[in-house]
C-alpha cells in the first residue's frame, strides 16, 4: 500500500502518469482491488493496530501454512488457508473449530477481518465470507505486505 501511496503521489506531483513498470503494475492491481471491494469492507493499517486489541474481532490469515511458517503472522489471527475458509465457517463444528484454532467458532454476526499476501486471496475470502452470510466481514488489502513493511 506504501508503495502505490508513492508512486500515485509521484503520479499526481508531475501531472502525468509514472511509467515505471512497479508503479505502473502496482497501481493496476489497487485499481482491480478497489473497484471489486465496497470501500466500507475495506480496513486499513491503522484500523489493524487497533484490531489486534480486539479479541472479539476474528482475524484470519487465509495464506497457506506454510508461507506463515516462513514470513510470520499479524498478532492475534488465526490461520485458515483459503481453499478452507468454506468448510471452516459452516460444516466444522464448534468443537473441532475451537481445538484447531484456540478460539470458539465464529458466528455470522462476528466481525471477520480477512488479510493474505498482497489482498487477492482475502478479497475472495471476504466474497466467500458475505455468501455464507457473514455480513460484517471485511479485508485488509495492504495484507501481509504492508504490516511487515510498516511494523518495525
Amino acid at each position: 500500500m506504501q508503495s502505490i501511496y508513492y508512486c500515485l503521489r509521484a503520479t499526481h506531483n508531475r501531472g502525468k502518469f509514472n511509467k515505471s513498470p512497479l508503479c505502473g503494475s502496482l497501481i493496476n492491481i489497487f485499481a482491480s482491488f478497489s473497484k471489486m471491494v465496497d470501500p466500507k469492507r475495506v480496513v486499513s493499517y491503522d484500523d489493524m493496530l487497533k484490531v489486534i486489541q480486539q479479541p472479539e474481532k476474528v482475524i484470519i490469515d487465509v495464506r497457506n501454512p506454510d508461507e506463515v511458517k516462513t514470513t510470520g503472522r499479524i498478532p492475534s489471527s488465526i490461520n485458515i488457508p483459503l481453499n478452507t475458509v468454506h468448510d471452516a465457517l459452516t460444516t466444522m463444528s464448534e468443537e473441532e473449530f475451537k481445538k484447531q484454532y484456540q478460539r470458539p467458532k465464529p458466528s455470522p454476526s462476528d466481525e471477520l477481518i480477512f488479510y493474505c499476501h498482497s489482498g487477492r486471496r482475502s478479497t475472495e475470502a471476504l466474497d466467500k465470507a458475505l455468501k455464507l452470510g457473514f455480513t460484517k466481514s471485511k479485508t485488509y488489502l495492504g495484507s501481509w505486505n504492508e504490516w511487515s513493511n510498516r511494523i518495525k
